[in-house]
């Protein structure tokens, strides 16, 4: 078994296709962020997937703050893990 963002997978399994949509829309933000929103949705990614990206960023920062966390800029943090500068 191998873990992505919380995920147990078994290398010969089938990934359910919500979970890939999850994953490619949430890792465009930061490649730590689909884990981010899994938690803040409690594992409801259905729900996190028919948000905004506003109201996933909205739920993060909230759920964030509730478990005593400072919330976080992820888009900046994707931006820093891609090595690119603000603006482009």
């Amino acid at each position: 078994m191998i873990s992505d963002h919380g995920l147990d997978l078994a290398l010969d399994s089938e990934l359910d296709p919500l979970t890939v949509a999850h994953s490619e829309r949430f890792r465009r933000v930061s490649n730590r962020y689909p884990r981010r929103v899994s938690d803040a949705y409690g594992g409801d990614l259905g729900r996190a997937m028919a948000d905004s990206d506003k109201q996933v960023a909205g739920t993060v920062a909230a759920w964030e703050t509730s478990q005593g966390l400072e919330p976080r800029d992820w888009v900046a943090i994707g931006i820093d893990e891609r090595g690119e500068t603000f603006g482009h």
